[in-house]
């Protein structure tokens, strides 16, 4: 089972500062816990609900932009105290199911609290995105003390995860398009279709079952 920590670069280092070290702490300690908890449901005689997992921390820039947007000071400790989405990870499930399952399992972590849910799958965004959002508050033990993290926690499936990657995409290269707005309605088709065929491929694997 796949287990990995972010890469990060000087900006990071330089913005969060001693921050960056419970950062990595969260994303290390929810990486652990979702590791156990896989094995244990293949030990059940279960199968793996996840598939694949990817884990970031918020570029320098991105916060910088992001605290600025939402008014903030543009320091560590505001992003720290004000923007939940610093320690990211995302889970690739092969179907919508293991997504529901894999969330009810993590919700029963002992000591992790759930702070929000935003469902984008059952209520996908205008332009299509779907994907189930969790931000998570999770303890990390530091010699002294005992200190909460919060953990965004992103889970798609293997079609919503390649269809999210085009877009993001197209959101970065748009400027030099000439007809985005084309690209971006191609890809909302691209997305009803993805839906459909998630929906069938469950079903199709419920009657294998």
């Amino acid at each position: 089972m796949d287990y990995s920590v972010p890469e990060v670069t000087s900006a990071e280092r330089e913005f969060y500062g001693e921050n960056l070290i419970l950062l990595e702490g969260a994303i290390s300690e929810f990486l652990s816990c979702m590791d156990m908890i896989r094995r244990y449901e293949v030990q059940l005689g279960n199968r793996d609900p996840v598939a694949s997992s990817q884990t970031r921390i918020k570029s320098a820039e991105s916060m910088r932009q992001k605290l600025q947007r939402l008014a903030f000071p543009v320091t560590a400790e505001s992003a720290m105290k004000n923007v939940f989405d610093a320690a990211g990870v995302r889970l690739v499930c092969p179907f919508i199911q293991d997504i529901d399952r894999t969330a009810e399992l993590i919700r029963a972590i002992p000591g992790v609290q759930i702070q929000t849910e935003k469902d984008y799958i059952r209520s996908p965004k205008p332009n299509g995105y779907r994907s189930y959002h969790l931000i998570v508050e999770i303890p990390i033990f530091l010699s002294n003390e005992k200190k909460y993290m919060k953990v965004e926690v992103q889970f798609r499936t293997i079609a919503m995860d390649f269809w999210a990657s085009l877009d993001h995409k197209l959101k970065y290269k748009k400027d030099n398009l000439k007809h985005p707005e084309i690209i971006a309605k191609e890809l909302k088709k691209c997305a009803d279709t993805i839906t459909a065929m998630d929906y069938k491929m469950q079903e199709i694997r419920s009657l294998l079952e």
